[in-house]
């Protein structure tokens, strides 16, 4: 006698279920934090700058939208930050232009901490933009990728590049 091989149209849904499950119980990078301090954001704001730290901003080098101070420990691996050797003289002009600036009420500089996944400081940050992803791919290397608002956008952002009162 021939047996006739049934047909469960649910099979295609269970491979994939059990394909989704397998993938989330794969290795993934360790994800560390970018975290608000207001005594980070006093620190930048004071013109200090860290000589065991390394500087990177985004954005224009006259007016940054985003600085990050890497802890020399780390070496940062990016395509979106661009180094400087920060002076004070240097942050202090850009202190003077984010303070004459206008953005909307809900877009002032702040600071933080950057924590590696085991809460270790790896950087500090000064931006508008308060919400990122900061990943550990190997020992030593850190990835920090471009900050952005609660929102998705760039703080200040609407549609159509303005802002409160003029182009960004």
């Amino acid at each position: 006698m021939h047996m006739m091989r049934m047909f469960i149209p649910f099979r295609p849904l269970v491979f994939a279920i059990v394909a989704v499950v397998l993938a989330g119980c794969a290795d993934r990078q360790p994800a560390g934090q970018w975290a608000m301090d207001s005594g980070v954001q006093a620190m930048f704001e004071s013109g200090t700058v860290l000589p065991d730290h390394a500087y990177y901003y985004i954005g224009s080098s006259g007016a940054p939208d985003s600085i990050i101070a890497i802890d020399r420990r780390f070496t940062l691996r990016t395509r979106v930050w661009a180094e400087i050797d920060l002076t004070a003289s240097k942050l202090n002009e850009w202190l003077q232009w984010f303070r004459t600036d206008h953005y909307p009420p809900d877009c002032e500089f702040r600071g933080g901490v950057i924590l590696t996944s085991d809460g270790q400081r790896a950087g500090f940050w000064y931006s508008r933009n308060i919400v990122n992803l900061v990943l550990l791919p190997e020992p030593g290397v850190i990835e920090v990728y471009q900050p952005h608002s609660p929102s998705g956008r760039t703080c200040g952002q609407e549609r159509g590049g303005m802002f409160l009162g003029g182009m960004l």
